[in-house]
This record gives structure tokens, sequence and C-alpha cells, in this order.
């Protein structure tokens, strides 16, 4: 096979695939930028959940201690319990 056969066999073979793979290539790439978008937005809910989840346990960890503190003062520092 001569080098003018070699260039047509490229051409006729492999360019056609290349392009092929190029063309799917775009098509994911405009089918991956909605996912990157909902995975950045799940992460930032995520990240608000786990900031008021946050809050929420010291907050209760507050009224926690507080009820304690109560039951201890109201028992005349009596432990009734533990």
């Amino acid at each position: 096979m001569d080098k003018e056969g070699v260039v047509t066999a490229i051409k006729n073979f492999i360019i056609p695939e290349l392009k092929e793979i190029k063309d799917n290539q775009a098509k994911m790439s405009i089918r991956l930028d909605p996912v990157e978008k909902r995975l950045s937005d799940i992460n930032g809910h995520l990240i608000e959940q786990s900031r008021r989840i946050d809050e929420v346990r010291t907050e209760l960890t507050g009224r926690i201690d507080a009820t304690n503190k109560d039951l201890v003062e109201k028992t005349d520092g009596k432990v009734l319990w533990g």
C-alpha cells in the first residue's frame, strides 16, 4: 500500500470515527452542564441543612442543660437519677 492509499484509508475510516467521537463528546458536555449545576445546588442545600442541624443541636443542648439545672434546684440539689 502506498502513501496515498494510507492517507485515503485514514480519511475513509479514522476521520469519520474521530468526528463521531468529537460529536459525542460535545453532546456529553451539553448534558453534563445541568448535572453539574444540580450537584452544586444539592451541595449548597446540604451545607445549609448541616448549619441548621448544628444550630438546633446547640439550642437543644442549652434547653436540656437548663432543664437539668431547674430539676436540681427543685429537688434541693439532690440528684434523683444517675
